[in-house]
């Protein structure tokens, strides 16, 4: 099964991506082993989420909203099933019905709706959710220790004293006020790491569901509702570097010009791992070409290793421009932040260390979708 240190991608590994030796990764890695309902992905997708709003302070509450908005696409558009007897499932189907929720509510409506209902019955299924998840995601931190417990009506309460021993699980349970606080170095594991991690949580998600649906096509695309796509910032962006720079294309070493664009079609913006994968626009993964190879690619890999260093060095390049004019291009710029990359006016990023955060990203993200089927291209 393939674990999140277990990437490689053309030879590079990326366990070196972690430097955080004392966090227990292999436990981490083995927490959606046994999974026989769709609880813990649902409730580590919630967990992730609130950890990417920066909130390291959560009530089991939020968590189970957060579970409902992350299967609501699923469940309300397509009836993806979740498993036998998934009361998660069948809390999303009793909210869409009872409240006629539109499907395709944004993610911050449904969230923000969810936390107004008032509602016996669906209160009864979400202390339902709570008596089990919170405690057993963390199992596989305490084998040693839970395996001297015969009584599994016990396993809860040993769980919650063992978080409060030490650091070495994802959060401590304060079963009391049914919250959970978690350990700081998990936190600015996840959080720095967020593109990686959410990569590695959707790939067991779409294992999972395509277990429960095997005559299902697409299910990938049937996860989220999808993002309706606008590339013309990208765009704009990328022409008014190009008056500034000297850019080639990085499929054909071509000077991107209006002689060229009339021999290979008009500027295009190409999601360098598709976007049918990573389901956004951010400037980090995109890159300027002509049409006709964009068009050519479409829905494929790039081959890595004939593109990757091609890639980090028209990112660079495009980046600097940015950062040298950083009142001008700021909002621009906070969007390498979710891969780590920090920004600012006044200690620039040098070259080798932007490419490396960059191949950090992209390298696991680009083995996830080879494992997940993705084809991989050349250009001819």
């Amino acid at each position: 099964m393939l674990g999140i240190k277990g990437y490689e991608a053309q030879g590079r590994k990326t366990t070196e991506l972690f430097s955080e030796s004392s966090l227990d990764l292999n436990s981490f890695e083995r927490i959606f082993d046994s999974t026989t309902n769709s609880y813990k992905i649902y409730w580590f997708l919630g967990l992730f989420k609130e950890i990417t709003l920066k909130n390291n302070i959560i009530s089991f509450r939020r968590v189970i909203l957060r579970m409902v908005t992350e299967a609501w696409y699923s469940v309300t558009q397509y009836n993806l099933l979740l498993g036998f007897s998934d009361n998660l499932y069948n809390l999303v189907k009793l909210i869409h019905k009872k409240y006629d929720v539109d499907v395709n509510m944004t993610e911050t409506n449904l969230i923000n709706f969810l936390e107004n209902i008032n509602d016996i019955e669906v209160e009864k299924y979400i202390k339902d959710l709570m008596k089990y998840v919170p405690y057993r995601l963390l199992t596989p931190f305490y084998l040693l220790e839970l395996s001297k417990i015969k009584k599994d009506y016990l396993i809860n309460k040993a769980v919650v004293e063992l978080t409060q021993i030490d650091n070495r699980s994802i959060y401590k349970i304060d079963d009391e006020n049914k919250i959970i606080i978690i350990n700081k170095q998990w936190f600015d594991f996840i959080y720095n790491n967020q593109n990686l991690v959410y990569g590695w949580i959707n790939y067991k998600l779409i294992c999972y569901l395509q277990k429960r649906n095997p005559n299902v096509p697409a299910i990938p695309f049937k996860i989220k509702a999808p993002l309706k796509r606008n590339l013309n910032i990208a765009k704009k962006l990328w022409n008014s570097i190009k008056k500034e720079i000297l850019l080639l294309d990085i499929y054909t070493e071509k000077e991107l010009c209006d002689y060229n664009f009339k021999l290979y079609g008009n500027l295009s913006i190409d999601h360098f791992i598709p976007w049918s994968f990573v389901l956004h626009d951010e400037l980090w993964n995109l890159v300027p070409t002509f049409s006709k190879f964009n068009s050519s690619k479409n829905n494929k890999l790039p081959n890595l290793t004939l593109y990757l260093n091609k890639f980090c060095d028209i990112q660079f390049k495009f980046f600097n421009v940015m950062q040298k004019n950083y009142k001008k291009y700021k909002s621009n710029l906070e969007e390498y932040t979710s891969i780590n990359i920090c920004v600012n006016n006044k200690n620039f990023i040098t070259r080798d260390e932007f490419t490396n955060k960059l191949k950090a990203n992209i390298e696991p993200l680009y083995q996830i979708a080879y494992n997940k089927g993705y084809d991989i291209w050349s250009k001819e």
